[in-house]
């Protein structure tokens, strides 16, 4: 796992050569804490343009200096910068000595140039794993990045003029002349719709996202973007439940198998759930008897699944650590928001901070349940369709009789606490579509986030409605069940802006490799074939999966209800963090961005502490937004901020 950037700066003028060469070196040293190892460029002076890789290298495969990065072809005219593993570098790596090419290092890096060498940009077809790579062809001037299928490794670039600037994080971007501070304002409506910024956008208007599963090339001064992988839900697999099953436990053993490759010490966060119990206990099936686990939980009120973690670590004899947070915590929220980059409501962030700190000092590899609940059907809207299939069957009186008390709900109370209000919206439920169900559940009402913005933001998004893009992305599932399109949804922003984008900058925070076997090519594509009544069978998700594991797991796994890492925060703010988001979200610096309306900010704020409406989700999304301004659009810091949130808001 590591840290990759450079350019392809077409120009004539010789002069801009050693200012390029200075600019990529600090690229690169703001990588640094995602390869503490080894750092290594690449420069490359052409007739007409200017050619950088950079590199920070966390040592995992062949820790030689055989390893080290950017790596080359025997003469020197292929160069790579890699970030990721690919888990099947030992097979393709024997065929194409079969045909004679000349490998100097065991590493999984050296494959994907010979790979190049011998397909061209099809390369990426054979490539198994998790991966962000960018290669220069000298003999072809060609610069060819490439982002893994379903986006676990991160890939920003930036397009100016003719040239071409890329990078694993934002903020090596941002220290370029040629990229600009300007918020993308869409992505900031996309931030408070859904807690964080979907698809190809960021929150700076001049830098973009690779899509998972595209590639970038740039030659001859054009640059295209094109995908070589999607998901594919066909042929449905019509084999019985119990063949299915048994081939699905035989799947995820394969690819648990495959991801323990490491010449680093490896280990699993075990969270409790359903998930990261099914990956530890694939990993004793794949002959793991000693494996490190790490859980967290809380010292105060919130959900947390100590006790199943536990039940599992137990059933496995592993080298088990648990770790509790508490509120004081959040006073790192400005650290981790400068390895965010961009703001970032979801506040799991701070468990998976701390559990990556701990694993770290534990292992350099740890694997993690993520991706299950997007292939199978984790969440609780998977619940609601069948809720909804019964209401259905009502009388359409009753039915009525539901959509009135739904309508009764007052629309500027969408977060009120009161028996009806909750149950007004849940009749809702039952009376939309399914469609506009999953919206209600997955993003902030359009009506809510205008009421939060100023007039001058109002008319900055005149029409823009972020919605839309679930909207896109409903359209766009190739599916026969409507149900498996909301699996599709997820598994196509979600999974990859918010889960992946987590896990990779909470863990490379630390250096920690981590890895998701349940997102293995082979799991993915298993899975989607595998038909939706199996997914969710009654009301209970993930049937299939959990029914593939059950022999291997304790009764109480398979029995529990879905928690996952839900920080308390509304209870939070209602304490003692109260006090610091008053004093944020009534700062001069928030006011004086005139993007939000102040009076429903302070509205919000007597709302939450008298305990009327929770919307502690809703105060922390501005916290969150003005933190990361004063770090990335006032101060504009390069090192990790020293500052503690106390001492922001003070």
């Amino acid at each position: 796992m590591c840290g990759i950037c450079g350019m392809f700066y077409n120009t004539p003028d010789r002069s801009k050569g050693e200012g390029l060469k200075q600019d990529l070196a600090r690229m690169t040293s703001t990588l640094t804490h995602r390869g503490p190892d080894q750092s290594g460029v690449f420069f490359h002076e052409g007739p007409s343009a200017f050619v950088g890789l950079g590199h920070r290298r966390l040592s995992i495969i062949d820790l030689t200096e055989n390893g080290r990065q950017p790596m080359s072809n025997e003469d020197g005219s292929i160069q790579l910068v890699f970030n990721g593993e690919i888990y099947n570098f030992a097979e393709i790596a024997k065929e194409l000595k079969q045909k004679g090419h000349v490998f100097k290092s065991n590493s999984d890096s050296e494959v994907i140039i010979h790979l190049y060498e011998e397909l061209g940009l099809d390369c990426v077809d054979r490539l198994d794993g998790m991966f962000a790579f960018a290669i220069f062809d000298k003999p072809k001037q060609r610069l060819f990045v490439a982002r893994d299928r379903v986006g676990i490794k991160p890939l920003f670039y930036t397009i100016n003029n003719d040239s071409v600037f890329f990078a694993s994080e934002i903020k090596s971007l941002l220290l370029l002349d040629e990229v600009s501070r300007e918020i993308d304002y869409t992505s900031f409506d996309s931030y408070f719709t859904y807690g964080y910024i979907p698809g190809e956008r960021t929150i700076f208007k001049d830098i973009r996202k690779l899509p998972p599963g595209n590639i970038l090339i740039h030659e001859n001064k054009n640059t295209q973007i094109k995908r070589f992988w999607s998901i594919n839900y066909f042929p449905k697999n019509n084999a019985s439940e119990d063949e299915i099953a048994e081939g699905l436990r035989d799947v995820v053993t394969r690819a648990v198998n495959r991801h323990l490759v490491s010449d680093v010490p490896l280990g699993a966060f075990l969270s409790g759930g359903v998930d990261s119990s099914i990956v530890v206990a694939a990993m004793h099936l794949a002959g793991e008897t000693s494996v490190d686990t790490l859980s967290i939980g809380y010292e105060s009120a919130g959900q947390d699944e100590l006790g199943y973690a536990a039940a599992v670590a137990q059933m496995y004899k592993t080298n088990h650590t648990e770790f509790k947070i508490d509120p004081d915590m959040t006073h790192l929220l400005p650290l981790l928001l400068w390895h965010l980059d961009e703001p970032f409501f979801d506040n799991s962030i701070i468990p998976t901070y701390f559990i990556s700190k701990l694993a770290r000092a534990k292992v350099t590899v740890a694997l993690s349940g993520d991706g299950g609940d997007e292939l199978f059907g984790g969440y609780d809207w998977t619940r609601r369709y069948q809720f909804a299939a019964i209401a259905g069957k009502f009388p359409k009186f009753a039915t009525g009789m539901l959509g009135l008390l739904e309508k009764s709900n007052d629309p500027e109370n969408d977060y009120k606490s009161t028996f009806s209000a909750k149950l007004g919206r849940f009749a809702g439920d039952l009376t939309r579509s399914m469609e506009d169900g999953f919206k209600r559940r997955t993003t902030v009402s359009n009506r809510f986030r205008k009421s939060m913005y100023s007039n001058n933001m109002l008319n900055l998004l005149g029409n823009h409605d972020a919605a839309a893009i679930q909207s896109d992305l409903f359209a766009a599932a190739e599916v026969d069940d409507p149900r498996e399109a909301m699996l599709y949804v997820d598994t196509m922003s979600y999974m990859p802006d918010d889960c992946l984008f987590k896990v990779d900058r909470m863990s490379m925070a630390h250096g920690l490799e981590v890895r998701v076997p349940l997102l293995d090519r082979e799991v993915i594509e298993y899975a989607a074939q595998i038909p939706y009544k199996y997914k969710v069978k009654g009301l209970t998700s993930k049937h299939i999966l959990k029914k593939a594991f059950a022999p291997h797991l304790p009764d109480i796994i398979l029995k529990q209800r879905k928690q996952g890492f839900t920080v308390p925060v509304s209870e939070w703010l209602r304490n003692g963090l109260g006090k610091m988001a008053e004093d944020i979200i009534l700062s001069p610096e928030l006011e004086g961005r005139r993007l939000f309306n102040t009076n429903r900010l302070s509205w919000m704020l007597d709302e939450h502490r008298s305990g009327r409406q929770d919307l502690g989700h809703r105060i922390w999304s501005v916290v969150v937004f003005e933190i990361w301004a004063r770090l990335f659009l006032d101060k504009k810091i390069e090192e990790p901020p020293s500052e503690t949130l106390k001492e922001m808001s003070g």
